[in-house]
Parts: C-alpha cells; structure tokens; sequence
C-alpha cells in the first residue's frame, strides 16, 4: 500500500473524527439545559478560523478531504453556536413563561389574595383581657427555654468549628496549588508552540535545508490559512481562561476534546503522508501549525479537567 492511500485513509479517519466530535458537546448541553461552560469566545474564534480556513484550501486547491473537513467544520460550529445562544436567549425566557403558565394558569389572570376577616368590636374586647395574660405567660416560659439553651450549649464539643476551619483551610491551599500548577502547564503549553513555530522556520529556511519554490506559494491563500491558523491556536485561550477563573470545567465535554486532537494528528498525518516535499509541506505549513499547534492547548484543557475534578473529589472528601 502507498503513502498515498494511507493519506487518504488517514484524511477520511480524521474526517470520521470530526463528525462526531461536537456530538458530547452537544449532549451536554441538551441534557443539562445550560451552555455556561462552553466559552463563547472559544467558539466565534473557531468560526472565524473556519472560514478563513474554508477559503485558504479552495483558493489553494488543497486535498479533497481538507475541503470537506472545512465545509463541515463550519457545519458543527454554526450548529453548537446555536445551541449556546438559544440555552443563553430564548430557553430561559421560555422557561420563565412555561412556569408562569403552569403555576398561575393559561388565561394570566391575576392573584387574588384573601382579605382578612374583620372582627367585632365586642369579639375584641373580650379577647383582650385573655390574649394579655396567655402572652405573658408565653413570654416568661420563652425566658425560662431560653436560660435552658444557654445553660447547655456551652456543654457543646467544639470540635465541630475546628474541624470546618481545617477542611476550609485545606480547600484553600489545594485551591492555591492548583491554579499554581495549571500556570504553569499552560505557560509551557505556549512555550512548547512558541518551539514549534520555531523549529519549523528552521525546517524550511535553516541552513543546509532545501529551498522552498516560492513561486507555488500564493500570498492570499496563505494569508488566510494562516490567519485560520492562529485563530484555531487563539481559540483554546478563553476557554482555558474560563476554567481557570471558575476552577471547574463543568458543563464541558471531556469526548468533545478527544476527538478533536485524533482528528487533528490524523488530519497533520495524512498531509504529511501525501508528499514530504519541502515546497508541498511549506504550502500545507498554515494548515500543519492550525492543527498541530491546538494539540498543546488541548492538553492544557485535559489536564484541568484532571486537576479540577481531582480537587472536586477531595474536597467532597474533606468536607464529609
């Protein structure tokens, strides 16, 4: 079997990735009827990065399957977008008139409160006198609970507030140590795109490297590749953002990201399979750095999904 072939099982593998990769997403926020986890930042990058993606590869006459990865790139990320407005728009206005309805009825009528009875004047005077002296006799026997629960909850361990002040004091330092750590992942995560992008320059124009034939190179498609490229790259950002300032990533689907980073290595992998000419490869380098470069932040998301539910799970653990 050619490489060529398994470029294209590669691209059609990447292209069955990516089908399904806004399915959990999508789940997600159906069954939880929210979309306050998904960044909406995230997402308008990654509609942007489509479609200057989408006009790149039709102006460079890339792979048939970079073509249909594009078109249903934009497919996917219109459609969660549009599931993340309605939850945050119209669902919740729905909602509100729903229970309106369920509650008060179809026909809006108004509450009716009922008014108080009014009583006789001779029911009153009568009363006083008993109502006088059954409120006084309330108040001192309230007087005398009172000294009662005085007298004993001084007797009360105090174990109970010093076992709250150390659970909340260790949350507080796992806290403080987690956003430490997911710091740090992520400076080394821009670090690490920072060496790619690098490291690629090096590739192409280092010295001892073979020249790149720049008149295939074409400045407008270029252009919006990678312009679709630091878009992809510059999407992940809010979204780690929004994680690290709620320290949870609740409401964000796990799958959603797995299949995202298969399909973007099958997707760098059946580029580089079809020719590893160095003018081929610095035709595709946009589209290579728009897929490849993701896969840091990525990772930065998977571990604060480790590090969040773990902190989660401890302090369930602490405050049982």
């Amino acid at each position: 079997m050619d490489s060529d072939l398994f470029a294209k099982l590669f691209g059609y593998f990447s292209i069955g990735c990516w089908i399904v990769v806004f399915t959990p997403q999508l789940y997600e926020n159906y069954t939880r009827k929210n979309t306050d986890g998904v960044s909406i930042q995230f997402l308008s990058f990654w509609i942007l990065g489509d479609i200057l993606n989408l006009f790149g590869i039709i102006l460079e006459n890339l792979l048939f399957t970079m073509l249909l990865l594009a078109l249903y790139y934009l497919f996917a990320d219109c459609l969660l977008m549009g599931q993340v407005v309605y939850y945050r728009t119209v669902y919740p206005q729905r909602h509100i008139e729903e229970v309106v309805v369920n509650d008060y009825g179809a026909g809006g009528s108004d509450l009716v409160l009922p008014h108080p009875r009014r009583r006789s004047s001779s029911c009153t005077s009568s009363s006083s006198s008993s109502s006088s002296s059954n409120a006084s006799s309330h108040i001192n026997g309230l007087s005398h609970h009172n000294e009662y629960i005085n007298e004993h909850t001084s007797l009360l361990p105090t174990k109970i507030n010093s076992k709250s002040q150390t659970s909340s004091t260790t949350i507080h330092q796992q806290s403080s140590r987690t956003r430490t750590i997911v710091r740090l992942f992520f400076a080394s995560s821009i670090v690490s795109w920072t060496g790619l992008m690098i490291a690629s320059a090096l590739f192409f124009f280092g010295p001892g490297q073979h020249k790149v034939d720049m008149s295939q190179w074409h400045l407008i498609p270029q252009l919006l590749g990678w312009g679709s490229a630091i878009l992809y790259c510059v999407s992940r950002i809010p979204q780690i953002m929004q994680n690290f300032r709620n320290e949870s990533v609740e409401g964000l689907s796990l799958p959603m990201f797995v299949f995202s980073v298969v399909g973007n290595v099958t997707y760098c992998v059946s580029i580089v399979l079809e020719s590893t000419d160095p003018t081929y490869l610095f035709i595709n380098l946009p589209w290579l750095i728009g897929s490849g470069g993701t896969l840091f932040f990525d990772f930065t998301i998977f571990f604060q999904f480790y590090m969040y539910r773990q902190r989660t799970d401890l302090n369930i653990k602490t405050t049982v």
